[in-house]
């Protein structure tokens, strides 16, 4: 295949694109849509290489993936090393841990579906310090190297030639379709998800076999690249347009490319065509490769750090990333090119198999070695060793999105010949105070069934618009769940039950009571008192007693980032620097909410964990030096479990004395 300089054009404008858009620059506020154009452009040299060698009768598959893996492995596998080294030596025990399970993913290239799995989006401000993130894409390339050359094998070996590209026209159009009902249907996951990408590939693949019988006047050329490069800028520059992504504007860009791959075909060369091939663009579309490599990393240990991205900051960046870069394709991308002669076993055992087993081998080692974490000071080895003693086996096992089956392995509190039965339901917050309930229930002689449903708001005859995913859907599972709950509570003959939940993040405009009702905070807290009311009703009707568990204290910044900040900057640290003042103005309207529910139901326990994790309006962020929050809201088992301790030797049991607390 000739070599064309537009093409490295095209690709320095998908990786400048990209690397505006990491950098957190609005000048691109959608510069994600470069791996588009990337996989585009890809779709069309693998399918002009394959189908140009397969009508010369000079296919084979060995030499193409032999050429694939010594264009993208070497760089690939650096990238795995120097990430891991310098997550071993700066890396806390925890992220060690799940860094080298997504390094597991990313070395047998599934990294997409594993950030699919562990993040609640592309897009969530909690992804951007994971160094591995970007290799979503390269795992996807992968499944399309795996699948495209035998589409293409099996259509020039059964179909008339004629007709080949009819048919990569229809398939396109079908997986398009596929992917808008993936957007529609699952917004948040659909970004990593291959089966939404394919048609991009086809994109590039119509490019690649669509017969050129035709010449168009150079003017009109001129016009249709223009239109085309600045079709491209426009959806970069629009806001908003990443939920549900790819959708009608993946499309658009797509085609957009792939017209603007057509025209450089075209002799004369249209103007755009000569633009992108312009020095400075060429040398950036030859390293793209390498520069999209190695850019996140940099970013994402720069996020995990806590390094404020000023302007300077965010500029070191950009030039560490082009000498990384630079270096890379100079040193290690071009020598190995020439390697592809190799004979191919020879070629999967160093470049797969030998990463692979090294990487699984050193993942079992940390996970075993709970993340290593004599690799810093006895501090460290002493705060682990806490949280490790208190980590709950079960805990995680009793939440769930997805409208599952109640877990009946799911007890707290005295397990064997308990006086009283309790049930305790809520969000993930609910499930934070495994501890505290645990200890206050084994005190009493109490055994619970906890059950939680992940950003849930646990109240009957209610609606919730999904905002922990951002989709605009109603949150069907939760209101199935929460159903399921208040039968169980309506027929089990429960002693106590408790519902545990971060209520302020309620109190916005997502509680409705039926479908297509309008929204506000105002309708919201009308909602919800309502809704209470009706849950209390229920549980006394039922004979038994209600619990109401205010959430903890909490504030926006990651108090568990800021107590570990010391660690990874090895520095001292003095009890109470992450310390944080109570909001009470997010807490007045709810604290009014169960005074007046307490006035009702006098029968009903208000416990507030706030009354031993802060002191005068000033909150804990670490307890005996060890940090209270696991994330930004959520508690550490160990934390759970001191606060209940401190409850009980400061205030009376509740549920012994049936009083409120």
């Amino acid at each position: 295949m000739t070599y064309r300089s537009d093409v490295d054009g095209l690709r320095a404008i998908a990786i400048l694109f990209v690397l505006f858009f990491h950098s957190g620059l609005k000048l691109f506020p959608s510069g994600f849509i470069g791996v588009d154009l990337f996989f585009v452009i890809s779709g069309f040299l693998i399918t002009n290489i394959i189908h140009r060698s397969i009508q010369n009768q000079s296919f084979s598959f060995l030499e193409f993936y032999s050429r694939r893996l010594w264009r993208l492995q070497p760089v690939f596998i650096c990238l795995l090393l120097v990430v891991t080294l310098y997550a071993l030596f700066f890396y806390l025990p925890d992220d060690l841990v799940q860094y080298v399970k997504s390094a597991r993913k990313t070395s047998i290239f599934t990294s997409n579906s594993y950030f699919a799995h562990v993040t609640t989006g592309y897009f969530a401000a909690a992804s951007n310090q994971l160094p591995l993130l970007h290799t979503w894409s390269l795992s996807i390339e992968w499944q399309c190297y795996l699948m495209l050359p035998i589409a293409i094998y099996l259509l020039n070996q059964f179909v008339p030639r004629q007709h080949i590209s009819k048919i990569i026209y229809l398939l396109t159009f079908l997986f398009f379709v596929l992917a808008l009902y993936f957007s529609a249907h699952n917004a948040t996951k659909t970004y990593y998800q291959f089966l939404s990408r394919i048609f991009e590939f086809l994109v590039g693949s119509c490019v690649a076999l669509t017969p050129r019988r035709f010449s168009l006047p150079n003017i009109v050329l001129n016009i249709i690249g223009a239109l085309a490069l600045l079709t491209l800028i426009f959806v970069a520059t629009r806001s908003n347009i990443s939920l549900g992504f790819p959708n009608y504007y993946a499309l658009i860009l797509c085609v957009a490319t792939g017209l603007l791959i057509a025209i450089g075909e075209h002799q004369p060369k249209p103007i755009i065509s000569h633009l992108l091939s312009v020095k400075p663009l060429v040398f950036i579309g030859l390293i793209s490769y390498s520069l999209y490599i190695w850019h996140w990393p940099i970013f994402a240990f720069i996020h995990y750090e806590g390094i404020q991205e000023t302007t300077f900051v965010t500029l070191i960046a950009f030039i560490f990333s082009f000498v990384f870069a630079y270096l890379s394709w100079r040193f290690i991308e071009k020598p190995s090119r020439k390697m592809n002669r190799l004979q191919f076993s020879y070629s999967v055992i160093f470049l797969l198999i030998l990463p692979v087993a090294v990487m699984h081998l050193s993942a079992y080692i940390i996970k075993k070695n709970a993340g290593l974490p004599f690799r810093f000071n006895e501090e460290v080895v002493r705060i682990y060793k806490q949280l490790n003693r208190y980590n709950s086996s079960e805990r995680p096992l009793c939440i769930g999105k997805n409208n599952i089956d109640i877990n009946t392995h799911c007890l707290l509190g005295a397990k064997n010949s308990p006086s009283k039965k309790g049930f305790m339901i809520g969000d993930s917050y609910s499930n934070h105070y495994w501890g505290f309930m645990d200890t206050l229930a084994k005190d009493a002689n109490l055994s619970i069934l906890a059950q939680a449903t992940s950003s849930c708001l646990t109240l009957p005859g209610i609606f919730l618009y999904d905002w922990w995913s951002f989709k605009n859907e109603i949150y069907q599972e939760c209101y199935e769940q929460t159903s399921r709950y208040f039968d169980m509570i309506k027929t089990n003959h429960y002693d106590f039950v408790i519902i545990g939940q971060t209520w302020k993040n309620y109190l916005g405009h997502s509680i409705i009571n039926q479908l297509h009702d309008q929204g506000s905070p105002e309708l919201t807290k009308k909602r919800i008192t309502v809704a209470l009311d009706k849950a209390l009703g229920i549980i006394t009707d039922s004979g038994a007693k209600p619990v109401l568990i205010k959430a903890t204290a909490s504030t926006t910044e990651n108090l568990h980032d800021c107590f570990f900040q010391h660690v990874k900057q090895r520095t001292n640290y003095s009890p109470g620097d992450c310390d944080f003042n109570l909001q009470t103005s997010t807490e007045f309207w709810l604290n009014n909410l169960f005074e007046e529910m307490q006035k009702k139901y006098p029968q009903l326990i208000v416990i507030d964990p706030k009354k031993v994790q802060c002191l005068n309006n000033r909150c804990k962020a670490d307890i005996n030096g060890v940090p209270v929050f696991r994330d930004i809201g959520h508690i550490t088992d160990y934390a759970s479990y001191q606060f209940a301790k401190l409850y009980l030797k400061q205030y009376k049991n509740p549920l012994i004395n049936l009083k409120a607390s």
